[in-house]
């Protein structure tokens, strides 16, 4: 009675003794630079003299980005197990009822030609 019981307490989840922690991690490192070169003149008039001056501007920008995720699977092996072990059982039954299920189609098909060889012969003379 005891392991009925327990198969039942440990298919519903309720009891967790045989536990498996799996944790998986995915992390993605993503660097982008852009740089911008910006350039510019500028011309001044200083009585009778032309200063004329030009200069670059370089802008840089950096992005890191990291995406971590972090998954857990708790696994209850004697769940599984005994999940495992019903489903085999369905299996075979399932089989043992589709063997009945053809010999009882057999025998219907050979009553329907019986019927018919029976109606064919009645119905010839």
């Amino acid at each position: 009675m005891f392991d009925q019981v327990a198969k039942e307490v440990i298919k519903a989840g309720l009891c967790a003794n045989d536990t498996t922690i799996i944790t998986k991690s995915d992390t993605t490192i993503k660097v982008d630079t852009l740089t911008i070169v910006d350039e510019q003149l500028e011309v001044k008039v200083f009585n009778d003299t032309t200063y004329i001056t030009k200069w670059s501007t370089n802008v840089v920008t950096k992005t890191l980005t990291i995406h971590d995720t972090i998954k857990r699977y708790i696994v209850d092996n004697a769940r599984v197990n005994i999940l495992q072990a019903e489903l085999t059982s369905s299996k075979v039954e399932a089989d043992n009822w589709k063997g009945r299920a053809n010999k009882a189609f057999g025998w219907l098909i050979v009553v329907f030609l019986g019927i018919g060889a029976y109606l064919y012969l009645k119905l010839k003379k």
